[in-house]
């Protein structure tokens, strides 16, 4: 999206909040970059809200208070979103930036995020644009989100995203609508501002992040992350129901169904087109379930070279795709066991 650039006297004050759960190896680094962001000094609050974390993410954290650096801890682990409603409680800013601690930021993206944002009133949410590192041992979680920016560049032409990046985004304080420690944040607060203040979401592609790809080659990383992103999505969506009502949203009812609910719900038509006993009824259904089962060899065997050589992509994004839709499994059994999963791992990152 095209903005106009302001000078810095018409910059607005800008709180960048820092949500980080035992995030010892990376904290230094991120505190570091954030201080060496383009913006003016002294319309920049930096703040890092410790989610319970048990090892020395508080400590390390703390060595930068001389630098202006503001440490918030919540001895309890109660979530990323929890963690979020907490800083902006006692943040200064106009305009609220939230970044994770493992995202690291182009000096201008800040600036730029921020110049977006109040390029006009009826922005409610800017959405950063994160780019995970070259990786060659990654199954394929690089490429799903070049395919999710697609999505949302079509989105912020269409009607508005409906959902910002997690890593990276910004919101001006008076918008910001405190959220249930169970419903995901980055999905369901540009939709919040959405339904109760009229205002859009966007894709501001100068305000670049970088990320290495997470749990990379890691199966049950991946699985447990995934399986909590559909879970919370889920919860998120019941929140915002009336969203879905295509009488008075017409254009995000179509994005939500579209880009969402079809998206959940393909583990589960994909499992019952393998499983239907009527598709083998004949000889079309023997060939579909032959052909399933072929790709699933491929599948398999895909993962046992991926092991050896890390070299056959189309084997691996393959590979990808069916732990993607296991993981989607996993998170309707937890939905209709109605299991609550907060709060987010670092380990194996």
């Amino acid at each position: 999206m095209r903005f106009s650039k302001l000078p810095d006297g018409k910059l607005p004050s800008v709180s960048l909040i820092i949500c980080a759960y035992n995030e010892e190896n990376v904290i230094s680094t991120k505190i570091e970059n954030s201080l060496e962001l383009s913006y003016p000094k002294d319309k920049l609050e930096i703040i890092i809200v410790s989610d319970g974390s048990s090892d020395k993410t508080v400590l390390k954290a703390k060595e930068f208070v001389n630098f202006g650096i503001k440490v918030i801890e919540e001895k309890e682990r109660k979530g990323k979103t929890n963690a979020q409603n907490l800083g902006v409680k006692n943040c200064s800013g106009e305009v609220v930036v939230f970044s994770d601690a493992n995202t690291i930021l182009e000096k201008n993206s800040l600036r730029n995020i921020v110049e977006c944002l109040v390029s006009s009133p009826q922005i409610g949410c800017a959405s950063g644009l994160l780019i995970y590192k070259s990786t060659h041992n990654g199954y394929g979680e690089a490429k799903y989100q070049k395919l999710e920016t697609t999505i949302k560049k079509l989105e912020s032409l269409f009607c508005s995203l409906t959902g910002v990046n997690g890593a990276f985004y910004a919101i001006r304080k008076d918008d910001y609508v405190p959220l249930p420690p169970n419903i995901i944040s980055d999905f369901v607060e540009p939709l919040e501002i959405y339904r109760t203040k009229g205002k859009i979401s966007v894709l501001c592609e100068g305000a670049v992040a970088f990320e290495e790809e997470p749990y990379k080659d890691n199966t049950k990383g991946i699985i447990a992350r995934k399986s909590r992103i559909l879970l919370r999505g889920l919860y998120g969506l019941i929140y915002e129901k009336s969203l879905l009502n295509p009488l008075r949203y017409p254009k995000m009812s179509f994005e939500l169904l579209s880009h969402k609910l079809v998206k959940w719900f393909s583990p589960v038509l994909l499992l019952l087109i393998y499983l239907s006993p009527l598709m083998y009824l004949n000889k079309i259904g023997l060939y579909l379930f032959a052909i399933f089962n072929l790709l699933l060899l491929f599948i398999l065997l895909g993962y046992l070279l991926f092991k050896k050589t890390r070299r056959l992509k189309t084997f691996n994004y393959l590979f990808y795709f069916l732990i993607v839709n296991i993981a989607d499994l996993l998170g309707w059994f937890y939905f209709l066991n109605r299991q609550q999963l907060s709060k987010w791992e670092t380990k194996g990152r």
